[in-house]
């Protein structure tokens, strides 16, 4: 079985601070007319402070907020009525708390709800000295899109490398990405891998010494015509 290293956040955020032990992470993106609603909900009976800050695509810092939750309660924000107007205002939001917290995230196109997801596991500390998978879902049969953000949710540089293969295990794009603190990196997988009528399978992702968290955006499907999903725990 896998280690994995304690982690105890050393949060550098005035008020939740040094007391965080939890580090959450998970997409946004607030251009071309898409937004999310955060919904915070206090998983724990005791009161509980937490830290949010959402970072540009190149991982600075446009927007940060912190608070208090009492037991039990809920809070949402809607980013876009928070974070400035920027053609890079997408990429990874980090949430540290005192106790634990589930996210509800609900993705909006043009003020239409198209999105649900829930975060309730911690972005995970690596053990250094082993590799660790994240694993994923692509489609692009017919109309079908799909785009991988892949986010760096640490104050510290790391990497991870992205193979897709095709539903018979063929690998049809593979590339390794360096990112610092906080950054992310788009990859639509038109351009990457074109269409076909059977073109689905697996998006593998491997991280070496430092997690990162990947989403997805499937275009095409549904009748939003738009579905976001993040993937924050490994599979191995």
């Amino acid at each position: 079985m896998k280690s994995l290293f304690l982690l105890i956040a050393m949060v550098a955020l005035i008020g939740v601070g040094a007391s965080a032990q939890y580090h959450y992470a998970f997409y946004y993106d607030t251009t071309g007319g898409q937004d999310l609603e955060v919904n915070l909900l206090n998983a724990m009976p005791r009161e509980n402070g937490f830290a949010l800050s959402a970072h540009d695509a190149y991982g600075g810092e446009l927007w940060s907020t912190e608070g208090t939750l009492t037991g039990n309660q809920a809070a949402v924000i809607r980013l876009g009525d928070y974070v400035p107007a920027s053609d890079l205002a997408w990429g990874v939001v980090t949430v540290d708390s005192v106790e634990q917290l589930v996210i509800g995230l609900e993705y909006f196109m043009e003020d239409e709800l198209v999105a649900i997801d829930t975060i309730y596991r911690e972005a995970p500390a690596l053990n250094p000295n082993e590799d660790f998978w994240l694993g994923a879902y692509y489609n692009q049969v017919g109309e079908s899109e799909t785009a991988l953000i892949v986010m760096n949710p640490w104050e510290t540089t790391g990497g991870c490398t992205i193979v897709v293969r095709s539903s018979d295990g063929q690998t049809l794009y593979q590339s390794d990405f360096v990112l610092g603190p906080h950054e992310s990196e788009y990859v639509p997988l038109t351009n990457e891998i074109g269409h076909g009528n059977l073109l689905w399978g697996f998006v593998d992702v491997r991280m070496t010494g430092q997690s990162v968290v990947l989403a997805l955006e499937y275009y095409g499907r549904g009748c939003a015509g738009l579905e976001i999903d993040n993937v924050t725990e490994y599979y191995y």
